[in-house]
């Protein structure tokens, strides 16, 4: 049984405010994106919030960028080849670092191989978001999961797929939520790490190798918002118990970017800037009136 997460957005105004400085598209990874890297001091609310993510460094793409993710996938969109694969072996008992980056939680899952729309990548990670970021025909998910990859012969190519997360009749938790729960009380500051072992990973499988993936090119979900992403969003959903969504969630917070346009279209913040003038006009010409009827009165 699923169920949509109802959110509140900022004005457009609000938008407006963050385009002071829309500049080059950004293209590269940031620190952050490497193990034990430390990105920009982003945040998802208020003046480091994603509508003033272009402030930071190399990230202006986040706020002039065509093709920005998330989106609301829709099922009519374009579909991934028939042959796609995620053969990722479960995490074993040597296992992987599970770090609270103070954005995520975010699992160091390095050189399992996937195989999508013909092209060879290598997983580098995957991370978690609450609520999950893409709509898929509009409806909002309680988390979403992201594997991040990099290509094999042209590591400048990076794919993204992501999987659904949520609660369901049983109250149970696909295997690989289950195992991860446990690990999170030891996680729970920004910049602790935990040896994640023994992680199943056969619902991703599933995800990967036998569902219906819609794909779209996009970006990096936080800054510097890096465009030339090629992303799998795929039509398993994983399923979460609500306690094990309360621990993740307990951790995570609100860690969601806001729905960006469909590619191709302008940036939301960038349209948004077009209002700001008119917005400054109506400030500076109440100001006028207030003085000139303080003036009548005095007089």
């Amino acid at each position: 049984m699923h169920f949509s997460t109802l959110l509140s957005f900022a004005a457009l105004a609000s938008y407006a405010l963050a385009c002071s400085s829309c500049g080059g598209a950004a293209s590269r990874l940031h620190k952050r994106e490497e193990e034990g890297g430390e990105g920009p001091a982003f945040s998802y609310l208020g003046l480091t919030g994603p509508v003033d993510w272009n402030q930071f460094d190399g990230s202006a793409a986040c706020g002039n960028g065509k093709t920005q993710s998330p989106i609301n996938v829709v099922s009519t969109m374009k579909i991934s080849a028939i042959g796609d694969s995620g053969e990722y072996a479960d995490i074993g008992a040597t296992g992987f670092n599970f770090t609270n980056t103070g954005h995520t939680v975010e699992v160091f899952y390095k050189g399992q191989r996937a195989t999508l729309d013909g092209v060879d990548y290598e997983l580098q990670r995957f991370h978690f978001h609450t609520p999950s970021e893409h709509r898929l025909d509009n409806e909002w998910f309680p988390m979403e999961v992201h594997f991040v990859h990099q290509g094999v012969s042209d590591p400048t190519k990076l794919a993204v797929v992501g999987l659904f997360i949520d609660t369901n009749e049983k109250d149970v938790s696909d295997p690989m939520m289950a195992r991860l729960a446990t690990y999170l009380q030891s996680i729970d500051k920004p910049g602790e790490t935990v040896v994640a072992t023994h992680v199943p990973l056969d619902g991703v499988r599933t995800g990967i190798t036998n569902a219906k993936k819609f794909t779209y090119p996009g970006s990096l979900t936080t800054p510097p918002c890096t465009e030339g992403v090629t992303w799998y969003v795929s039509n398993t959903i994983l399923d979460v118990s609500v306690k094990d969504y309360k621990v993740f969630k307990k951790v995570l917070g609100y860690n969601s970017r806001t729905l960006q346009a469909d590619p191709g279209k302008q940036n939301v913040v960038e349209f948004a800037a077009q209002f700001l003038p008119s917005v400054q006009g109506r400030t500076q010409s109440k100001k006028e009136r207030r003085a000139a009827a303080l003036k009548r009165f005095t007089n």
